[in-house]
């Protein structure tokens, strides 16, 4: 075997301490060919071709040996080549008989944080195909070796950070994988101080955050129909009834909570809608994380006022996999994978409702029929860029006929919802990030309907159509450490056309108290279009090591009212120690009637004003430490008002409130306030106990009143009173039980009583007299819940087992009252009317 030359050996003595040293002469990652170059000036007689060394070859890892020849021999064999003796002593690279091994390739990539992109040192990177484990750097770089070719894994960890995850492919020829990964930072109590307050994290994967729940704590909760948004009724200052997805966030309306699907308002987010929307159009295997914010949100969120759902979806990584599964009320098919060398990955998901959920929730035989489909693409372009499309579809239809002639009604609707949003973002340079997004959006609604009956006649004709135009960009930049910028601009276009009819008459002694009484028609044949602009800017800034700050501003311009409107809006957020954060907001918050709001079906045919609103927030954090062998135990008090200062008008029904056609009901009444005000008190607690059982609880006290005629009147979803206890228990490594508990206090409900008119000829009649509104409540609501999964790991995949419970001790909770009035003997009946009862559900999932 040849020498090493005297010139190889000073080389050597330069990078180390002797001839060992060249196996860590920083191969890795070369091209092949130049490293046979070094080889042949240090003294190896070395003979290949380009033929055979082509220059796509690269050096996967520093080769282990110390001795020049076995150098060779490990640098040759992971591309299938080998040395033979030659003429003369020289060797030379041909082919090998044997086939290459799996070669190992070198991983480098950098660590970013998603607000500026500044590199994050410190991060944790772990193989987890192996045993591979790498730190980055202060630049945030980091190397590690995947052994053989094939799809691998990176998981990467850093306290203060939101576990993220990434996938790629080995090509097992020698060429390098780079990956980028851009950590989303903890919720609370984290390094980088979050200034909103009133943010619950839900559905992370493994949230840092000890006050917020994981995707595995959010899809333990019982939730009928295996929909969570059913599951966010559970958290502090959610409001919701037994039939409908939809909720109320601290006393507003529904339609002042914002609902984003990987950054894409949902203008329409339910199926069922003909029944108070029973089931929404995500469905919770699709989703990564969720943030629900419930007050003193962030200048970027506009034109809702009260809240904002924030949901991402998963961002597959690993092989492909496929989802099956099957339940009571929804069968739904879908799958995951990387592409393009793991630069790219997609997810596809399908569902279909069952016909008998709506026969299930409210006890009518409608027929429903529903489905949704999501899909969505990813790839990573050079430079660290991304490219996301996203395409959701939805679709309902229901149709009902009974009885003929005199005594008949029907019932046919179909409604359709269509998403398209393209998605870029763009890293400039190493402390700006921008992120671009166009969409287009197309929402149909065919309602047609008609019942003839004793005490009721009309017919409806409802079509309308909704198209969205859409663009918006969002800039951040990491001025420095302690400063964090960020400003972005947009412009919709709703294009919405109406073609509304109804006739009506009434026979009903309740018909007296509508807003509209005895018979009428209504027609409605108009296109309305509305250009919404805004602007935004806030400057995010730590004053020393324990106060942060975030000082915004928003502007908004409606064409629909000809209004311009500024928001300004302030948090602030101080440490007062490692274990505790105050919280501070207060703000300006503004919405508008959008073109598709318009309550044509109630006659009216003017826009409102755009609703002006004030928060302010008030919230205390603190994690207790354990004793002994106990846990922490998380703290969360909150205080906060909303004042909006000119409510628009709405319309409710006293008593009916879950109908096909609200709008026709004999006791729709038209609500006006002056001002609306809404306060309350939220206590949050969360702890374990032991290592088998995490709980925990939540306690509010609030009011929503609004002001009518210089009056405080209560909303028909106040609760003064709400307290919810959740259990979590690991039976064991594959059952796992969840108890969910609820009360608060009944609703507020309106007194109906009888009034005696004589006529002239000494004949009396009684006509219905409505009290003060809202004075009485309902009794106290309360039940438990219940979901126990049973899990699998099989070789052929994952096995998935779940049974529902709801009302396990079987509640009678009243949802109020139907009133049957006999006019000539002066007699009101009400008849209770009750929310669900014990109901059982179950499903199962098979994942491969």
């Amino acid at each position: 075997m040849k020498q090493l030359t005297v010139a190889a050996l000073l080389c050597c003595l330069l990078a180390g301490t002797g001839p060992a040293a060249a196996a860590g002469a920083g191969y890795a990652g070369r091209p092949l060919a130049d490293v046979l170059q070094e080889l042949r000036a240090g003294g190896l007689r070395l003979v290949f071709t380009t033929r055979t060394v082509d220059a796509g070859m690269l050096v996967a890892a520093e080769p282990g040996a110390t001795e020049p020849r076995a150098i060779l021999a490990e640098l040759l064999a992971p591309h299938g080549l080998e040395a033979r003796e030659g003429a003369g002593g020289t060797l030379v690279v041909v082919k090998s008989p044997r086939p290459a091994p799996a070669q190992r390739t070198v991983i480098a990539g950098t660590v970013r944080n998603r607000q500026g992109l500044a590199p994050v040192a410190g991060v944790e990177i772990r193989l987890l195909e192996a045993a591979g484990r790498a730190v980055s750097g202060g630049d945030g770089s980091f190397r590690l070796v995947a052994p053989g070719a094939g799809p691998f894994t990176l998981e990467a960890r850093r306290p203060g950070f939101v576990v993220a995850r990434l996938a790629g492919i080995a090509s097992g020829r020698g060429e390098p994988a780079a990956v980028s990964f851009v950590l989303d930072p903890a919720p609370v109590l984290a390094e980088d101080l979050v200034v909103t307050p009133s943010r619950v994290s839900l559905l992370h994967e493994a949230p840092a955050a000890p006050l917020a729940l994981s995707r595995s704590d959010i899809l333990a909760l019982p939730q009928l129909g295996d929909d969570f948004f059913r599951a966010l009724s559970l958290l502090p200052g959610v409001a919701a009834n037994d039939v409908s997805a939809e909720f109320h966030l601290r006393g507003a309306r529904r339609n002042e909570t914002q609902i984003l699907l990987d950054g894409q308002e949902l203008y329409e987010t339910y199926h069922v809608k003909d029944f108070d929307n029973a089931v929404s159009i995500v469905a919770p295997s699709t989703l990564e994380k969720v943030e629900l914010s419930t007050g003193g949100f962030s200048v970027e969120h506009g034109d809702r006022m009260s809240g904002v759902l924030d949901m991402t979806t998963v961002r597959p990584f690993g092989p492909r996999r496929i989802r099956i599964a099957a339940s009571v009320l929804t069968q739904q098919a879908g799958g995951a994978g990387t592409m393009a060398r793991g630069r790219g990955s997609w997810l596809l998901e399908g569902r279909r409702g069952s016909l008998d959920l709506v026969d299930l929730l409210v006890q009518r035989n409608e027929n429903p029929r529903y489905w949704d489909v999501f899909g969505k693409v990813d790839y990573q372009l050079a430079g660290g860029d991304s490219l996301r499309a996203n395409v959701l579809r939805s679709v309902d239809e229901l149709s009902f006929v009974e009885g003929a002639g005199e005594a008949s009604k029907s019932l046919a609707t179909e409604y359709g919802s269509s998403y398209l949003w393209l998605t870029h973002q763009a890293v400039l340079g190493s402390r700006v990030l921008v992120e671009t997004a166009a969409s287009v959006t197309r929402i149909d609604r065919d309602r047609r309907g008609n019942e003839i009956e004793e005490d009721v006649d009309f017919e409806v004709r409802d079509l309308r159509r909704l198209d969205v135009l859409a663009l918006r960009q969002d800039w951040s930049l990491q001025v420095n450490p302690r400063n964090f910028f960020k400003w972005g601009l947009a412009t919709r276009r709703f294009d919405t056309a109406y073609d509304y009819r109804s006739v009506f008459a009434f026979d009903n002694p309740l018909a007296a108290l509508r807003f509209r009484p005895g018979a009428g028609s209504t027609l409605f044949q108009r296109t309305l279009k509305e250009d919404h602009h805004s602007l935004y800017a806030a400057d995010r800034m730590r004053l020393g090591d324990e106060v942060a700050v975030e000082l915004g501003l928003r502007y908004d311009e409606h064409t629909q009212t000809s209004e311009s409107l500024w928001s300004p809006r302030a948090n602030l957020a101080w440490s007062l120690g490692p274990r505790s954060v105050l919280r501070a907001a207060w703000g300006r918050f503004h919405q508008s009637q959008r073109p598709y709001e318009l309550p044509v079906e109630d006659g009216e045919t003017r826009f409102s004003p755009v609703e002006r609103s004030e928060h302010r927030v008030l919230g205390f954090e603190h994690l207790f430490a354990p004793r002994g062998r106990g846990s922490d135990v998380a703290l969360r008090v909150e205080v906060y008002r909303r004042e909006v200062f000119n409510p628009i008008p709405r319309f409710e029904n006293l008593y009916e409130r879950i109908n096909a056609f609200p709008e026709l009901e004999p006791e729709r009444v038209r609500v006006a306030p002056e001002r609306s005000v809404a306060r309350g008190l939220e206590i949050f607690v969360r702890s374990r106990l032991g290592s088998r059982v995490g709980w925990w609880a939540n306690y509010a006290y609030a009011t929503t009143e609004d002001e009518i005629d210089g009056r405080f009147v209560p909303r028909y979803f106040d609760q003064t009173h709400a307290l919810t206890v959740d259990f979590d228990l690991r039976l064991s490594e594959a059952w796992t039980l969840n108890l969910a508990w609820r009360y608060h206090t009944g609703w507020p409900t309106t007194p109906l009583t009888l009034r005696e008119n004589v006529d002239e000829e000494g004949e009396s009649r009684f006509e219905p007299v409505l009290g003060e509104p809202y004075s009485e409540r309902l009794p106290a609501y309360h039940r438990l819940d219940l979901r126990a999964r049973r899990q699998w790991r099989l070789a052929a995949g994952d096995l998935e087992l779940f049974f529902d419970v709801q009302n396990v001790y079987d509640r009678g909770n009243i949802a109020g009252f139907d009133y049957e009035i006999d006019e000539v003997d002066g007699t009101i009946l009400p008849d209770p009317e009750k929310w669900l009862g014990l109901t059982p559900s179950f499903g199962i999932a098979f994942e491969f």
